[in-house]
């Protein structure tokens, strides 16, 4: 693996002499808030495989530590907007599923996938409340358009609309549904940036026709499914271009997401408007801001609780919070498989345990640690 010369950025084919940096960073500032999840499970499941072709001269952006490429993605709040494409692939080694037939959910099996196999999306970005997600599917389209408090979620396919609408006072709502785009996947995973994790810069590369520094978030503990994070930050803009998420001994990503190409120049204000055909099912929904979700009604029992810390942490959700019938949803018992104690569902990156009494277990870590913390 070639490093940052004292005479700038190679090419990955390239000798270079070593001079890397490594950083044990707290993450004290704000990451691009301004670009949240759209798909966001409770395990990071998705992934963008991108061909990184060659340029023709190697990428040679002036020679930055890890901690003042950090403080340019975190300076990329700055950007006006921005429009292009985006690929996504999974490599997770979920199996294929059905929507329809024996062992199938539609439902859940729409929802899965989105974190499955090759997709495209077209994004556009102007500002800090105008955001347009085309979802390109080979005999659909699924659409998330903001703009402002109004979210509409469009799917070709079964003509239905979304309509949500944000109400009141105060920051915009996490469950508002917006675009998945590697700012906000970095956005997630910078945020793991700490004493848990050593921060390098490799060698630069070239993204959507863009220079790019190359950051590496290695976790320092074994406990942990992934073996590394790796962002390509644009050189001049710090806006990052490219995520991939590596398990634990493996050369290629089990998810990556990148753009394949970019413009910055900011899109018309009549791309963030909608209106669904005249024959779509269109359902409509309002968030209030800043309001309080209501209690459980099962108690305090039904709040998750977290086991462990960093990369190793463990999320476990209690059987009173579980949606019922998640147990015998016939998608789940496909991809899930019996072990000691319940139900697991594994792919490269995460692990999900359903417990035989009704929890669910779910982290970045190995099967035996989900059941040790079951009990």
């Amino acid at each position: 693996m070639n490093r940052i010369s004292s005479h700038g950025m190679r090419s990955a084919s390239a000798p270079s002499a070593v001079l890397r940096r490594t950083y044990s960073l707290p993450m004290q500032h704000r990451l691009l808030r301004w670009l949240p999840a759209f798909v966001a499970p409770v395990m990071i499941a998705g992934v963008v495989s991108v061909p990184l072709v060659a340029a023709a001269t190697p990428p040679s952006p002036p020679p930055k530590s890890a901690q003042q490429v950090l403080e340019m993605v975190a300076n990329a709040k700055d950007i006006t907007g921005f429009s292009g494409t985006v690929t996504q692939t999974s490599a997770l080694g979920l199996p294929s599923i059905p929507s329809v037939g024996p062992g199938s959910s539609s439902q859940t099996a729409s929802a899965l996938d989105l974190v499955s196999g090759t997709h495209t999306a077209r994004v556009e970005v102007a500002g800090t409340t105008k955001e347009r997600i085309a979802i390109l599917d080979s005999s659909a389209e699924r659409d998330v358009v903001r703009n402002g408090p109004s979210v509409w979620v469009w799917n070709s396919k079964t003509s239905s609309a979304t309509h949500i609408t944000a109400s009141g006072s105060g920051t915009t709502d996490s469950t508002t549904p917006t675009a998945t785009t590697p700012a906000a996947l970095a956005q997630e995973l910078l945020a793991k940036v700490g004493a848990t994790t050593t921060v390098t810069v490799d060698t630069a590369q070239r993204i959507a026709n863009r220079d790019a520094y190359t950051l590496v978030l290695t976790p320092k503990t074994q406990a942990t499914t992934i073996g590394s994070v790796r962002i390509a930050v644009d050189a001049q803009t710090g806006l990052p271009l490219d995520v991939q998420v590596l398990a634990q001994g493996a050369r290629s990503p089990a998810f990556e997401t990148g753009f394949t190409d970019l413009s910055y120049a900011v899109p018309a204000a009549s791309r963030f408007d909608f209106t669904p055909p005249s024959n779509a099912k269109v359902t409509t929904k309002t968030l209030t801001r800043g309001a309080r979700p209501k209690a459980p009604t099962s108690g305090s029992s039904a709040k998750p609780t977290v086991q462990g810390s960093g990369w190793a942490s463990v999320v476990t959700v209690a059987a009173s919070a579980v949606p019922s019938g998640l147990a015998s949803n016939p998608t789940v018992l496909r991809l899930s498989t019996p072990v000691p104690g319940g139900r697991l569902l594994h792919t490269a990156l995460v692990n999900v345990l359903l417990t035989s009494d009704g929890r669910v277990l779910a982290g970045a870590v190995p099967v035996s640690t989900l059941q040790s913390d079951a009990g």
